[in-house]
Parts: C-alpha cells; structure tokens; sequence
C-alpha cells in the first residue's frame, strides 16, 4: 500500500488520463490458436467446512 500511493502519480482510473500513451504498452494479447476448441475444466467445490 506504501508503494501505491508513493507512485499514485503512475496509475489511473480513467480512460482520458491515458491520452498520448501508445496503445501497445497499454494492451495484453493472449497467444491463442483460433482453431482449437476451448476445454472446460473441472468444476472444483470446496468442501462443506469452509
């Protein structure tokens, strides 16, 4: 917490402080090959205790 607010100056919550930013540093993309289907996974369920 001590670290984000000494460089709050460096994050934003909003779209129009990002003015001038390329979009490159900004965005992630994930490798993913278009023709392969999507697996799902198993559904893990937490024991009755928790």
């Amino acid at each position: 917490v001590r670290f984000l607010r000494a460089n709050k100056d460096v994050f934003t919550s909003e779209p129009k402080q990002l003015v001038g930013v390329p979009r490159g540093v900004i965005e992630h993309h994930l490798r993913v090959c278009p023709n392969v289907r999507p697996v799902k996974q198993k559904v893990r369920r937490q024991s009755t205790e928790k």
